[in-house]
C-alpha cells in the first residue's frame, strides 16, 4: 500500500477513537508488569492446535471480544463477528506484537498480502510500515523488537493455522476474504484495543468492564487460553470477572494442560466452553478454588475426547456428579451380587 494511503488509514483510525462511547477503551490503564514471565518466555504464538473445537461455541456471538495471547484472537474474533476486540496480555512484548499485526492489517487488503508481509524477504517493507505507523518512539521500538524476535515463529504458526483450518473445513481469516475483512475493518475503525493487563491484578480488567458498560456492550466471547491453570481463584480474579458484562449468551473459552482432566488426544490441552452465567455462578461458590476443580464437573463434548461444555452452576453439577457416582456403585454392587449367586450355585451343584 502507498505511504500516503496508509497514513490516511492511520489518521482515520485515530479519529474514530474520539467516539465518546469508545473513549474509555482507548484509555484503558495498564496493570504493572509482572515480576517474572512464566518459564521466562514470551509466548509469541499459540500452541493450541485444535481451536476449531471452539468454532460453534463462538460463532456470531458479536459484542465485545476479550482475549489473552496472540494470533488465536484473530481467528476466534472473526468467527465471533466481534464488534470490538480487546487484546490483553500481561507480557508487554505480546502487546507490542499486536502492534505489528495492526500495521499489517491496515496495509494488506487481502489475506494473501497479509501473509506475504510476514515473510522473511519482506522484513524491510514491514519495518518501514511500523516506522510510518508509530510516531511514538516507545511504541515503534517495541513493535520493531517484537518483529525482530517473533517474525519467523509467527510466519510458521500462521501457515500451520491455514493447514489446520483447511483440514477441519472451517473458515479462516488467513484465507477467507470475509473473515479477513471483518478483522481488518475493526482495525480501520479503531475498534481494536491493546493493553498490558493481568487477569489477577487491580486495574485493567475492571476498567474493561466499566468501558463496556459505558459503550453498552455485553461480552460475546471471553478467551482465557490456559492462563487460569497458573493461579487459584482468589478474590481479585473473582472480582475482575464479575466486573465484566457476562450473561447466559456470553461464552467463555479456555484450555487447560493440567493433570487430572482429559486432554484432546495427542495434544497438551483440554478444551472447554462455558456460558458466562455458569462461570459467574462457579466464581460465586466458595468451594470453587481453581479451574481444575471446576472442570472436573464439566460434561464431555460427545465425540471429541478432551472437549467439555459447562452451562450449569456448581450445585446442579455436583448433584449430577453425585448421581453418576451412585449409579456406578449400584452397577458394581449388582455385579458383585451376581458373582456371589453364581459361585453359590456352582458350590451347590458340587
Amino acid at each position: 500500500m502507498p505511504v500516503l494511503a496508509l497514513a490516511v488509514l492511520l489518521a482515520t483510525s485515530a479519529a474514530t477513537a474520539s467516539e465518546p462511547a469508545l473513549d474509555a477503551f482507548a484509555q484503558l490503564p495498564a496493570d504493572p508488569a509482572p515480576p517474572a514471565l512464566i518459564r521466562d518466555s514470551h509466548y509469541w504464538i499459540s500452541n493450541e492446535d485444535h481451536l476449531g473445537l471452539f468454532h460453534e461455541a463462538v460463532k456470531d456471538k458479536g459484542g465485545l471480544y476479550l482475549g489473552v495471547g496472540s494470533d488465536q484472537n484473530y481467528l476466534l474474533g472473526a468467527w465471533a463477528r466481534a464488534e470490538l476486540l480487546v487484546l490483553m496480555d500481561f507480557d508487554q512484548s505480546i502487546v507490542d506484537l499486536h502492534r505489528v499485526y495492526r500495521v499489517i492489517f491496515l496495509a494488506a487488503e487481502t489475506p494473501e498480502d497479509f501473509l506475504r508481509l510476514w515473510r522473511r524477504e519482506n522484513r524491510a517493507e514491514l519495518r518501514r510500515l511500523i516506522a510510518e505507523g508509530y510516531p511514538d518512539k516507545k511504541e515503534r521500538a517495541g513493535a520493531l523488537r517484537a518483529l525482530g524476535t517473533a517474525r519467523g515463529a509467527v510466519e510458521r504458526r500462521l501457515n500451520r493455522v491455514v493447514e489446520q483450518m483447511a483440514k477441519a473445513s472451517l473458515p479462516c481469516f488467513l484465507v477467507d476474504a470475509a473473515e479477513y475483512a471483518h478483522i481488518r475493518r475493526l482495525y480501520q475503525e479503531d475498534k481494536v484495543f491493546m493493553v498490558r493487563g493481568d487477569l489477577t491484578a487491580r486495574r485493567t480488567v475492571s476498567a474493561i468492564g466499566r468501558a463496556a458498560a459505558r459503550a453498552g456492550k455485553k461480552v460475546g466471547v471471553l478467551y482465557l487460553s490456559n492462563a487460569e491453570q497458573y493461579f487459584p481463584y482468589e478474590a481479585k480474579y473473582r472480582s475482575n470477572i464479575r466486573a465484566l458484562p457476562l450473561d447466559e449468551r456470553s461464552v467463555v473459552v479456555r484450555t487447560s494442560g493440567q493433570r487430572g482432566i482429559s486432554h484432546v488426544r495427542g495434544t497438551y490441552y483440554h478444551y472447554n466452553t462455558q456460558s458466562g452465567s455458569s462461570f459467574l455462578a462457579w466464581l460465586a461458590d466458595a468451594k470453587t478454588r481453581d479451574v481444575r476443580g471446576m472442570l472436573r464437573y464439566a460434561p464431555g463434548g460427545g465425540e471429541v475426547y478432551g472437549l467439555s461444555r459447562l452451562d450449569i452452576g456448581p450445585a446442579e453439577a455436583r448433584e449430577v456428579m453425585k448421581q453418576k457416582l451412585l449409579a456406578k456403585r449400584q452397577v458394581k454392587r449388582g455385579k458383585r451380587t451376581r458373582g456371589l449367586f453364581r459361585r453359590a450355585g456352582a458350590e451347590a451343584v458340587q
